[in-house]
């Protein structure tokens, strides 16, 4: 029998994770092709933020609260490992290889045979094991302005992290209240690292970077905290919404911005995550999830786009918009759902032999 993934809620957590990925897509696109760190929402917001500030933290907001609801309703943490890693590393390894394929056709003459570039199978490693990412590959895209192949995987390592941090909660997910404490004392002391020890976090050593760490913490940690709350009987949340928009708004013209957003956006993008409309409901239906997949596509696609076409920025935008949405379907209907699918299997036979 053809394994079946269970039906989910259709709200506008699908939508909202599609969107994200295209502001993303929208920032690169200018600061790919030369034009800096900027792009529309920087200079409409006094530059504050980029929509791929936006995307990302949201990314990491929809997971934080998402993956948190996976581990409270697992039986056991190899249960919640498996469904982790059915999610990250089939899409992952895909697309790495569509990748240096994609290289290959373009591998200039004067390096080394592609089989035998080290380069070559140290990105593909480094990146697939998460914590030895290996953006670039000597000789490709020397001539652009980013010579990385993929710069976008730099999220993957910390989202994955992420996942297994908050194992550490496991044991007490039954007490709902010390969760609530837990995650609240875990959020202030991620967002006090990153306001007030920055240089700290630059500069210390750790298997991986600590600087990202503490600015993407914060938001998967809100996303986290806001799960343990029954979302539908949580009074007032109209009006607490409309407040944090307003702060958020007023912050981001008064140079608190920055700091207004670890608290304001998490509740704002699980305020609307959680609504339901027909068009959201059709993406669900219709698409499903692709936008793991239009996230690592994008990046790789405005590189080669770049250096076959050299096209305006308006150009790059519409055609890696449209590449990057094809791919991401694509990466999600045959790739991700499907091994989405074999999360029973390996749970039954999982349980079945302890």
């Amino acid at each position: 029998m053809k394994a079946q993934l269970p039906k989910r809620q259709a709200n506008n957590f699908d939508l909202l994770r599609i969107l994200f990925a295209w502001f993303v897509i929208i920032s690169h696109s200018y600061i790919l092709n030369g034009a800096g760190a900027t792009d529309p929402l920087f200079e409409l917001t006094n530059h504050t933020f980029l929509f791929s500030f936006i995307g990302v933290k949201g990314f990491f907001i929809i997971s934080g609260y998402l993956i948190f609801k996976s581990m409270l309703a697992s039986n056991s943490i190899p249960e919640y490992l498996i469904k982790r890693i059915l999610r990250i590393f089939p899409a992952l390894a895909i697309v790495l290889l569509v990748t240096l394929f994609a290289v290959y056709c373009i591998y200039p003459t004067t390096l080394p045979s592609f089989f035998r570039n080290k380069d070559i199978y140290a990105y593909f490693l480094g990146n697939v094991i998460l914590f030895k990412p290996h953006f670039f590959i000597p000789g490709i895209f020397t001539t652009q302005t980013s010579n990385a192949v993929n710069g976008s995987l730099w999220t993957i390592e910390y989202e994955f992290f992420f996942y297994l941090f908050i194992l550490s909660l496991f044991f007490i997910k039954s007490n709902k209240k010390l969760l609530k404490v837990s995650l609240g004392l875990i959020f202030v002391g991620f967002v006090a690292i990153d306001l007030f020890c920055k240089n700290w976090a630059i500069t210390t050593r750790f298997f991986i970077p600590l600087e990202p760490l503490f600015d993407l913490g914060p938001y998967f940690i809100m996303g986290s905290l806001l799960s343990c709350f029954e979302w539908e009987t949580l009074p007032a949340k109209n009006t607490i919404a409309i407040i944090m928009l307003v702060i958020l708004l007023f912050a981001t013209y008064t140079n608190w911005g920055h700091t207004a957003v670890y608290f304001t956006l998490p509740f704002l993008v699980i305020y609307i995550g959680k609504k339901t409309n027909g068009f959201a409901t059709w993406v669900h239906e219709k698409l499903g999830d692709p936008s793991y997949g239009i996230y690592l596509y994008a990046f790789p696609l405005q590189q080669f786009i770049i250096y076959l076409y050299r096209p305006s920025t308006l150009l790059l935008f519409v055609l890696s918009t449209i590449g990057a949405f094809i791919f991401g379907y694509f990466s999600w209907k045959f790739i991700e759902k499907k091994a989405l699918a074999f999360k029973q299997y390996f749970i039954q036979k999982n349980s079945a032999t302890v």
